[in-house]
């Protein structure tokens, strides 16, 4: 517990990231926003679409963790990937390099059900139990639906995974049966980010739909959906053992061997690891037990406060529940005056819905100590010192009194055992070839540890070198660890370890640093990213002016250049970070080499207001020799964003009739006036081709300057399906000075 105390005690308190010294260090990285799909079960191999922001070109890749390397080198917005058949059934961690540095690392999933892809032609798709899904509500769909045929007595866990992926989808399963009526819908549970149980009573051809409870659709909005009628894990209890033996637990969860399916008693064989994964034949999933060193009980009831406190021996760590509304549990100890010890509750960290609040009270009931959460979780962690030699009594209760089964907790109440932890905040860096940058290395002393520490990396690549630097005496200290790239050293890069440990070779302990994305993370990765970056030889800037742009036409915006000595190179212009609302769409732009600036085209959406503002980043990217003389890309943001404000589109269009009935054979006429409110080149008409909708047979038109109307014609096949009901879209493209003008329009074709 002493590695979690630590976690939470340095948050709000760690040095900022710009620490890292050198211009290149500070520099924005690559970064992965969505992987799709999220997972794949071992054993095979899988195209995964890659969304990312900062990324110059194609990036390199590493995959770490599926246990065997990725099919590709480079990556733009795909890569394959193919999983080992032992693969561990943990996140596997998935980074995208570029020459400033890598990417954090990001999830992704290892499974070992078969899995499936949902697609967007798929409107419903039957399923074959068990089978994880993955699916993504992006570019369209707002309910994704599933059959399946159940008997009689069947009952299936339909289990969402979300978080996990960082997905921003809040996922809502609902189950209708062969008549259509809702009989299951999702709950938020411990072992799923969304949960439906289910047991058919009739035979019969139920219907799973999944979709976000808000129908918020985003290229982000993933999900992996398992479906099974096998076993699934819910919790045990206890919720940890002790290391190295033979322990008995009781499994919770549906569809389990032997009994109601709800519970049975399990033996497990655990080893010295920190955690144990649990899990059964032809489960699908997994649980992760606590391991701790110390002796383990069993909480015994009644043990309220007073004399049916039962006396405990510390070191030692009591798995108890909480399980009655008001319910109270009390542990008595003995201790010398002066005794230290830390008395420490889990039950929020491992997933439960207690609010614990924690007291130490002497024997004649008077409170000594008293805490309810911690600095950054709800569980409560104190330091307690006896006053005089005697009997105390830990006290524990729920926090608003309430109480039931899955209100379970360990508390650990051990003699102080100095110990010592880092972190570092930031998952990748960069340097220039012949600097020295030094990491800022955030240690902390746990309960007076006295013994000398020191910091340094493993695992560097050739040509960089560190210098271990001791750490000083006091709580909790940052120490600046320098790296140091040889002179003239190309691109190179690679994962490493920061490592603190003691330097008494008859007492040898040492400890990697939690390596957090951000000052606020509370959980990471074990290794960072470090790469040889060359000198990036520009910055770009933009007004800060709002410029008025038409909607639906590109609009050039100026960016300006400061070259360093010696670059005279063409900048390529990226439009990277557009507004979240979907409002803008960038195109490529350039400036011209030896030039001071370039423009880059923005496109307003068709439907934003006039009036309104939005925004839009800008990367430029240059090729470089780095110090060995070898081509890279490299890259700058530009600060602030490019702001427009919309104005009324150039090319307005008219369609007529407004509705239209659809008959098969039959030609329909549809009348297009277009009203240019700026010289442009010649207008191509076409009617944009609908999903569900049968194929139409009409041919585009081309409208000259000097005409303000045109004719588009609609034909059905004789055994066409029309629907009943459905809008089309009227698509005009053209072009003012090289750049693209649209405009749009839409009717209503009905059937008769």
């Amino acid at each position: 517990m002493s590695h979690s105390l630590f976690r939470t005690s340095l948050i709000g308190c760690l040095l900022a990231v710009s620490l890292l010294m050198g211009s290149a260090s500070a520099q924005t990285a690559p970064e992965i926003e969505y992987l799709f799909p999220a997972g794949a079960q071992r054993g095979t191999r899988v195209e995964v679409l890659l969304g990312g922001k900062f990324m110059p070109g194609p990036c390199g890749l590493v995959v770490t963790g599926v246990g065997t390397a990725s099919d590709n080198s480079t990556v733009t917005d795909r890569f394959a990937v193919t999983v080992a058949p032992d693969a561990q059934l943990r996140p596997a961690e998935v980074r995208i390099i570029a020459a400033q540095g890598g990417s954090p690392p990001f999830p992704f999933l290892i499974g070992d059900l078969p899995e499936i892809i949902h697609t967007q032609s798929e409107e419903v798709r039957e399923l074959k139990l068990p089978v994880t899904i993955n699916g993504r509500f992006h570019p369209a769909g707002e309910i994704h639906q599933f059959t399946l045929d159940l008997n009689a007595g069947q009952q299936i866990v339909c289990a969402a995974t979300t978080r996990a992926i960082r997905s921003p989808l809040d996922a809502t399963l609902r189950l209708l049966d062969p008549a259509g009526q809702v009989v299951a819908s999702s709950t938020p549970q411990r072992s799923a980010d969304s949960l439906l149980v289910f047991r058919a009573s009739q035979p019969g051809r139920f219907t799973l739909q999944v979709f976000d409870f808000q129908l918020v659709r985003s290229p982000q909005h993933i999900y992996r959906l398992t479906v099974t009628d096998g076993p699934w894990l819910d919790r045990t209890f206890p919720a940890g053992v002790q290391e190295n033996g033979e322990r008995d637990v009781t499994l919770y969860g549906w569809n389990l061997p032997g009994g109601d399916g709800r519970s049975m008693p399990h033996r497990l064989q655990v080893g010295a690891a920190e955690t144990h994964e649990l899990t059964l034949p032809n489960c699908a999933n997994r649980l992760s037990l606590i391991v701790g060193p110390n002796p383990e009980s069993i909480e015994v009831e009644p043990n309220d406060i007073g004399e049916q406190a039962p006396q405990i021996t510390p070191p030692l760590t009591v798995n108890g529940r909480l399980g009655t509304p008001g319910d109270i549990d009390a542990y008595a100890f003995n201790a010398n005056k002066g005794a230290r010890f830390a008395i420490e509750v889990a039950s929020t960290a491992l997933g439960f819905p207690a609010d614990p609040a924690l007291s130490v009270q002497d024997a004649a009931g008077k409170t000594l100590i008293e805490l309810d959460d911690g600095p950054n979780s709800r569980d409560p962690s104190l330091r307690f010192t006896a006053p005089a030699d005697g009997r105390f009594v830990v006290v524990l209760r729920e926090h608003s009194r309430q109480g039931g089964d899955e209100f379970i907790y360990r508390l650990r109440i051990v003699p102080l055992q100095p110990d010592f932890a880092a972190r570092v905040d930031v998952s990748a860096f960069a340097l220039q070839s012949g600097q020295t940058l030094k990491l800022p290395v955030k240690v902390e002393r746990i309960d007076g540890l006295e013994a000398d520490l020191e910091v340094t990396a493993v695992d560097l690549p050739s040509g960089i070198t560190v210098q271990p630097q001791p750490v000083p005496k006091s709580a909790t200290a940052t120490v600046q660890l320098p790296l140091i790239a040889a002179a003239k050293l190309g691109s190179v890069s690679g994962l490493v370890r920061i490592i603190v440990r003691t330097t008494d070779p008859q007492h040898p302990r040492q400890k990697a640093a939690l390596i957090a994305e951000n000052p606020q993370a509370t959980s990471g990765s074990q290794s960072l990213w470090i790469a040889i970056s060359p000198e990036v030889p520009f910055t770009l800037k933009t007004t800060a002016t709002i410029l008025e742009a038409p909607r639906l036409a590109a609009f050039s915006f100026p960016v300006t250049v400061e070259r360093k000595a010696g670059f005279t190179g063409a900048i390529r212009l990226v439009g990277v970070e557009p507004d979240r609302r979907g409002t803008v769409v960038p195109l490529e732009g350039n400036i011209a080499a030896e030039s001071p600036q370039g423009t880059i085209p923005l496109i307003i959406q068709h439907g934003v207001t006039e009036g309104t503002t939005h925004r839009c980043r800008v990367m430029g990217v240059a090729e470089v020799l780095d110090a060995a003389g070898k081509p890279c890309l490299v890259f700058h943001v530009a600060g602030g964003s490019m702001s427009m404000g919309c104005q009324p589109s150039q090319l307005t269009l008219t369609a007529e009739p407004a509705v239209v009935m659809g008959r098969l054979g039959v030609p329909v006429q549809i009348r297009v006036q277009l009203m240019r409110r700026a010289a442009m080149e010649p207008v191509t008409l076409r009617i944009e081709q609908p999903a569900g909708v049968p194929p139409l047979n009409s041919d585009p038109v081309t409208v000259n300057a000097d005409q303000s109307t045109a004719t588009l014609t609609l034909n059905f096949a004789r055994d066409a399906i029309i629907p009943p009901r459905t809008n089309l879209t009227i698509q005009a493209e053209s072009s003012r000075g090289g750049l693209p003008i649209y405009g749009r329009a839409t009717f209503r074709l009905e059937k008769p």
